[in-house]
């Protein structure tokens, strides 16, 4: 093996390892919480935590890859222009995450939706940092430091009785632990004589970030705008916190195709190869048997962290038939990626956001939180046949594994009249 490739494989697989430990972390974090502080603190909570999000990405989505690509190439200068493209990035999302928290009605957390904002940009670009100076093992330790980090503040402001606040610590803490742990990390490379700063770098930086912004809006945003329109059209906090669980489980779960094609694509590019159909079906046959455990027992799973939350037992049932459709768009989305079409990576990402927003009050204002999961999933059904025109190699895979969790979905809605029946 052609030891480039050999530094790819490792350096997406501490990549992956650090995507796993948020992924598992934030799914510890939402179930504990949730059993400490309550379903509808955790409404409040993840509708604050989505303004702060969607206010991050509707500014610098796409910095993260301008700031690896960049760094990687220029070093130290670079880094430096990316701490100042991203506490701009960070201080307009904060002004924006304002009315975004104040049109949810929880105007009197404008200021810790604003930190949130301000904390994720510049850890976005301290992060994507390391992987630019191939500092990958850094990276795993400094997300996964940031993680426990969450963890261990969250419950214990939660314990201390700090209700929808304590997730929200929790939440800031993982940004400024992980930025923290990382500089700490890069500081044996930086020497400030070598500092210089020019208009020009900055500038392109940012247009480096533009061109990729269609793809990482259309990837970020489709979940936490979800919860932030349900949110903002129910004004209830306890279903947009079933929402919001329900969504956390889901994505869990889909981090294990996920995760592989986030690899996949670092390895693609640089040998210049094609893995992601095969990624693609490994990742979706590994995901299966959780996908079935789950549905099998959503009302016990959802009991387990809240007995509040299991009127969303259908409402998850949905979610994770959107598995392999959503797996399938990010296959599609990763390897446009790697071929650089950007025109046709926003065309996927305009599509996604236009289709949800015209899904969502319909099939919510009839169906509520099942309508939301409704709508997410039929969003990512109706892009199959453009996703089989990009990549049409995963068809077959994706009927196959697909056709499997419809088929027990079925199954599952017709036992419990099978059984009515015979009573």
């Amino acid at each position: 093996m052609d030891r480039h490739v050999r530094v790819a494989v490792a350096g997406g697989t501490w990549i992956l390892l650090g995507s796993i430990s948020v992924s598992l972390s934030g799914f510890v974090f939402w179930l504990v919480i949730t059993w400490l502080v309550g379903v509808e603190s955790v409404g409040v909570a993840s509708a604050t935590v989505s303004s702060s999000t969607i206010a991050v990405t509707l500014v610098g989505a796409g910095l993260n890859i301008a700031v690896m690509r960049e760094v990687a190439a220029r070093g130290l200068r670079a880094f430096i222009v990316a701490l100042v493209l991203s506490s701009i990035v960070g201080l307009v999302a904060g002004i924006l995450a304002v009315p975004l928290i104040q049109a949810l009605g929880y105007g009197d957390l404008a200021l810790i939706a604003s930190l949130l904002a301000i904390a994720t940009a510049i850890s976005v670009a301290v992060l994507s940092s390391l992987i630019g100076f191939e500092r990958f093992k850094d990276y795993f330790q400094a997300t996964l430091i940031g993680s426990v980090s969450k963890l261990v503040v969250g419950i214990v402001f939660a314990i201390l009785g700090f209700k929808f606040l304590a997730p929200l610590i929790g939440y800031l803490a993982y940004p400024v632990t992980a930025s923290l742990v990382a500089s700490a990390f890069l500081a044996s490379t930086i020497n400030l004589k070598d500092v210089r700063l020019g208009g020009k770098d900055l500038k392109n930086m940012a247009m480096l970030a533009l061109s990729n912004y269609p793809y990482m809006f259309s990837n970020q945003l489709l979940t936490m705008l979800g919860v932030y329109v349900f949110a903002y059209l129910v004004r209830e906090a306890i279903p947009t916190g079933i929402l919001y669980i329900a969504l956390m489980i889901m994505l869990s779960i889909a981090m294990v195709p996920g995760s592989i094609l986030s690899a996949a694509l670092p390895i693609g590019t640089r040998r210049n190869t094609d893995p992601f159909a095969e990624s693609f079906r490994i990742g979706l046959a590994l995901a299966t048997p959780i996908i079935v455990a789950v549905a099998t027992a959503p009302t016990l799973i959802l009991k387990a962290i809240n007995p509040e939350l299991v009127q969303g037992a259908d409402t998850l049932r949905i979610l994770l038939l959107s598995i392999a459709p959503l797996t399938a768009l990010t296959t599609a989305i990763t390897k446009l990626n790697k071929e650089g079409q950007t025109k046709s990576i926003a065309v996927i990402g305009v599509a996604r956001l236009v289709l949800l927003i015209a899904l969502l009050p319909p099939l919510t204002g009839m169906l509520g939180i099942q309508g939301a999961a409704l709508a997410f999933l039929t969003t990512n059904i109706l892009l199959i046949p453009l996703v089989l025109r990009i990549e049409p190699v995963i068809a077959k895979s994706l009927l196959a594994l697909w056709g499997i969790r419809l088929a027990l979905a079925l199954l599952f809605y017709i036992a419990p009249s099978v059984n009515l029946l015979k009573l």
